[in-house]
């Protein structure tokens, strides 16, 4: 009785009771599962002492679920003359909530047994097998004892119908004003809305989340089996658009094509004369935005001298002058990099859920660099839940990610929304790189100060003074943060240069993507045209480049130079070290593009809109052409090429 008065003394309504009984039970049965999972597979546990560090982690999850759930009861709750004065109201609220647990209780069910036989939680390969026929159902009906599941789920739903009596309890007699109803209905909606979103961070959760350890069962634990399910779900439907696009549904026939593209763009080998020996160390730096347009080495007619310090080391390195970015955005760039595979349409590839298999072939060039006994490290100086790095990077074979979250970079205040400002990051790894044992490392540093709003540190503005920012165009804005950028980049090679690490250590020096600088045709090249340098003390004869390549092809270009030839074969994109044209393939949203040296195909997926171009230089003009022959066999090569990267990510199949 005292807990009754509490609750209807207090300034709680019966819609805001109501949301938090629904969350409570929501959250319970997610909690059960894991308890359930937990128990079937502790021996496969690395640290099972951190089962309740994932159990935690998974609420987090679990509300997510649980909110876009309780959404219907949100709206309707709250207001006459749906209230609970209205008996048929309370009857269809019983029978909703009901359903809902009844759902997620077979839901769970079905999610262990996939588990136990596919090491992993439940996505759209269900609704494949599914459909694959009858079989599939008897198959269902004799190994699983359904009766047993019958039970249990028969006696889940009686409990739960048991605790709907201890929720009438406290609301039975209840009555609100207006008002109260309108502030609870707010304060339930903006709560909701946060749960949604999983906080109040820049980007809403995604899976990687979860993955917070190296031991992949607490981090199949940590995740939440609906919302996994759900990714799978919105993923399969940003991919509708292949289904029509890609007419080529023959493995064998894309695999043909590919294999002549290949063929076609790797000759022999470029001579480069290196004193590479076994395991040396490569130090990966991204930089955030890293567009040509503000490279004095790549850029001719750039008047003011932005990038003094990589001027100078592309001399004295492998420096590829024609490297575009496969996709418009940091996550694209990221993916195509560390996988070798090109953005597809639809969602990034470090979303897409086949990313959270650490078996998945989008792995293979970190796993091989663990088989050779490298420690992997990622350094970000953002928050790593954004676009799902943090998750990406652990299922990706990272043994560290670091990020602004990290203890060593708490004593750091200055930053950008995006993150620390870039010198504090550089100084930092010089330090995480002086602490690793004699072992290799592969260390990956993603940049974050190079974006909009464009802003450097204070201390730093006197030397850049002298830098014209002529107008508001992104690009033009970034030239300080860009020659900003040069310069830390100058101060952190100083610092190592002396390191007894610095030479046997490779530099690949890089960006996730460009900025706008053409509109002259959609989707300019220009507009991804980035850097590709690759710098060490061990390279005895620096080159210059002029073979087209793009991201995809940075990872396999250091494998080659690495003399790890037998690999090149399990990536997706051809070394930049083997002789040919090269070529880029860039997916900017629906438009597709395939670029050769002095030809640009560009189609609109699903749609009559393509255009073929002649141009001289990528700076100079792109001249329309009229060749449908020409054409045809160009959209034949780009559909093969990209439907055979689609088929070998969804089926997880090896490059042969």
């Amino acid at each position: 009785m005292i807990y009754n008065n509490i609750f209807r003394n207090s300034y709680l309504s019966n819609g805001t009771i109501t949301l938090a009984f629904f969350h409570i039970v929501v959250i319970t049965i997610f909690l059960v599962y894991r308890l359930v999972l937990s128990y079937i597979y502790f021996d496969d546990f690395i640290y099972p002492e951190f089962i309740f560090k994932s159990v935690l982690i998974g609420i987090r999850l679990d509300f997510i679920i649980s909110s876009f759930l309780s959404l219907p009861i949100l709206f309707t709750v709250f207001f006459a003359p749906l209230n609970y004065r209205k008996k048929i109201y309370q009857f269809i609220l019983n029978i909703f909530s009901l359903l809902v647990f009844l759902f997620l209780i077979i839901f769970c069910s079905i999610d262990l047994e996939w588990f136990k036989e596919f090491n992993h939680h439940l996505n759209l390969m269900f609704l494949y097998y599914s459909n694959e026929g009858k079989e599939g159902w008897l198959l269902v009906w004799e190994e699983y004892n359904l009766l047993i599941y019958f039970i249990i789920w028969s006696f889940s739903i009686y409990l739960i119908f048991r605790l709907f009596q201890c929720y009438k309890f406290f609301v039975k007699h209840k009555k609100n004003g207006f008002l109260v109803n309108f502030l609870n209905f707010l304060f339930s909606l903006i709560l909701t809305f946060i749960f949604i979103r999983g906080g109040t961070q820049e980007r809403p959760l995604d899976w990687g989340y979860a993955h917070y350890s190296e031991d992949n069962m607490l981090n199949e634990l940590a995740q939440n089996p609906l919302f996994f399910f759900g990714r799978s779900y919105i993923e399969m439907q940003s991919e509708v658009i292949y289904d029509s696009f890609l007419k080529n549904k023959n493995y064998n026939e894309l695999q043909k094509v590919y294999s002549n593209i290949v063929k076609e763009h790797s000759i022999q080998n470029i001579k480069i004369e290196t004193d590479i020996k076994d395991s040396p160390n490569v130090v990966i730096l991204i930089m955030e935005s890293f567009i040509s347009e503000n490279c004095n080495f790549l850029n001719p007619n750039l008047q003011e001298n932005i990038t003094p310090f990589l001027s100078k080391l592309e001399k004295k390195s492998i420096s590829f002058k024609k490297c575009f970015s496969n996709g418009r955005r940091s996550a694209h760039g990221l993916s195509s990099i560390l996988t070798t595979y090109p953005a597809l349409p639809g969602m990034p590839l470090i979303s897409q859920v086949e990313s959270s298999n650490k078996n998945s072939i989008l792995h293979k060039p970190m796993n091989i660099l663990s088989k050779l006994g490298y420690r992997r490290i990622f350094v970000y100086g953002g928050d790593g839940n954004f676009d799902n790095l943090r998750g990406f990077a652990k299922t990706n074979g990272f043994n560290d990610f670091i990020d602004w979250n990290h203890n060593r970079f708490r004593k750091y205040q200055e930053r950008t929304m995006w993150g620390l400002y870039d010198h504090y990051v550089l100084d930092e790894i010089v330090s995480i790189i002086d602490n690793v044992n004699d072992e290799p490392f592969l260390l990956t540093f993603f940049s974050t100060t190079n974006h909009d709003p464009f802003k450097i540190p204070s201390e730093y503005d006197k030397y850049f003074d002298h830098l014209n920012i002529v107008n508001n165009k992104k690009y033009n804005k970034a030239k300080r943060t860009m020659a900003y950028n040069d310069l830390v980049l100058e101060q952190f090679f100083d610092k190592i240069k002396h390191k007894p690490w610095y030479d046997n250590t490779i530099f690949v020096i890089t960006a996730d993507h460009g900025l706008t600088v053409s509109r002259n045709i959609p989707a300019h090249p220009l507009n991804g045209h980035i850097p590709f340098i690759i710098h060490s003390s061990l390279i005895k004869t620096p080159i210059e480049i002029d073979k087209i390549v793009s991201q995809i092809d940075i990872i396999p270009t250091l494998y080659d130079l690495l003399g790890l030839d037998p690999y090149l074969n399990e990536f997706y994109g051809i070394s930049g070290l083997k002789d040919g044209e090269g070529f880029a393939l860039r997916v900017i949203d629906k438009n597709l593009q395939w670029l050769t040296p002095n030809k640009l195909f560009s189609q609109i997926m699903n749609t009559n809109q393509s255009n073929l171009y002649n141009y001289s230089t990528i700076r100079s003009d792109f001249n329309k052409k009229s060749s449908t022959e020409e054409e045809d066999e160009i959209l034949n090569n780009m559909i093969n090429y990209i439907g055979n990267a689609f088929y070998r990510i969804k089926r997880n199949i090896l490059v042969n």
